[in-house]
């Protein structure tokens, strides 16, 4: 788990500053990020691993779930526990799959979500547009 001290928790300014600019951020070398699929009755599951920021990273999980969407999957859970960075192009990409999910009628859920992602998303007032859930259970079992 990163070093709290390192995004400076209880000062908003330093989190944001830690998601922006990775640089900034004395824990890791740059990581590609992985992606494991699943499917359970009928749900896709997206297992993401490392950081989801601009470039291929966020562009590749674009591409999988325009395919997923395409392919007639209305029902996805993204757990986002081995997320360890989130840069805005990767909070862009994650608001843009919840768009095209719901206007394709389906539904998106986001589990496992660590503090540090939380509090950026609550901190960018966009926690409230999407579905949370603790676990990919729970995520699974709320469809």
């Amino acid at each position: 788990m990163p070093d709290k001290r390192a995004f400076g928790i209880g000062s908003p300014e330093a989190i944001m500053d830690a998601f922006a600019n990775p640089r900034n951020v004395p824990w890791g070398q740059t990581m590609p990020l992985e992606i494991t699929q699943r499917e359970m009755n009928g749900i896709y599951l997206l297992a993401l691993k490392g950081r989801l920021v601009l470039g291929q990273e966020s562009s590749g999980l674009r591409t999988m779930i325009d395919n997923l969407l395409e392919s007639g999957v209305k029902r996805i859970v993204v757990n986002l526990e081995h997320v360890n960075y989130v840069d805005s192009a990767g909070l862009g990409a994650l608001i843009e799959m919840h768009r095209k999910t719901k206007a394709k009628g389906g539904g998106l859920k986001l589990c496992n979500l660590g503090p540090n992602l939380r509090q950026a998303l609550e901190l960018a007032r966009l926690l409230p547009i999407f579905e949370t859930c603790p676990t990919e259970t729970a995520a699974v079992a709320s469809f």
